[in-house]
């Protein structure tokens, strides 16, 4: 009898425990699922913002790929924010469900608590995926802009070039090749400096 009264007692103070946990979670789900749609949105005008600084085509190519980054932590952060509730919701679900395993709409509670955290996985990769390709093509167009430098600068040396020899053909022709050579040496001599 007496360990009856023990193991009686032992219960209610288990089930009262229980009780407890679970309207806390409950609350704590209830307010992170109040301020979520809140929190989404500043995510989203956060990301929208980076989004725009990365368009904006009159921005250097540093700036563009630093906003493109800074666009990669907002998702890491609006993901990170956004699963912590997910996964509160899904041990809501198992905690209810664990008390009332044949309970169907407590089945289909954790089954959809489950889905929002997929759902949210699949949103968030897309947006990461948009976001890589970004940065993929600007790294490009950054290395087509530098290239087309480097080919302009060619192509002017390259005319310099073949100026300069033009020069020291007409010297030769005049006997002035000596004087042009001086010349053409002092002035390579100048743009190497």
């Amino acid at each position: 009898f007496k360990d009856f009264i023990n193991n009686a007692k032992d219960g209610a103070k288990a089930t009262a425990q229980f009780a407890k946990d679970l309207v806390k979670l409950r609350n704590e789900v209830k307010l992170a699922e109040a301020q979520q749609r809140g929190l989404q949105l500043a995510y989203q005008k956060d990301a929208e913002l980076q989004r725009q600084i990365r368009d904006d085509i009159s921005l250097t190519f540093e700036e563009r790929i630093a906003a493109n980054n800074k666009l990669g932590e907002v998702l890491d952060a609006q993901f990170a924010e956004e699963q912590a509730l997910a996964n509160k919701k899904v041990r809501l679900a198992e905690l209810e469900l664990s008390r009332n395993k044949d309970n169907i709409d407590l089945q289909v509670a954790l089954i959809n608590a489950k889905t929002e955290l997929t759902d949210l996985d699949e949103r968030i990769t897309g947006q990461r995926s948009e976001q890589l390709t970004n940065l993929n093509a600007l790294e490009k167009e950054q290395a087509d802009a530098i290239q087309a430098s480097i080919d302009a600068e060619n192509k002017r040396l390259a005319n310099v070039e073949k100026s300069s020899k033009k020069r020291v053909e007409v010297a030769e022709e005049t006997g002035d090749a000596e004087v042009e050579i001086e010349k053409l040496t002092a002035n390579s001599i100048r743009r190497i400096r």
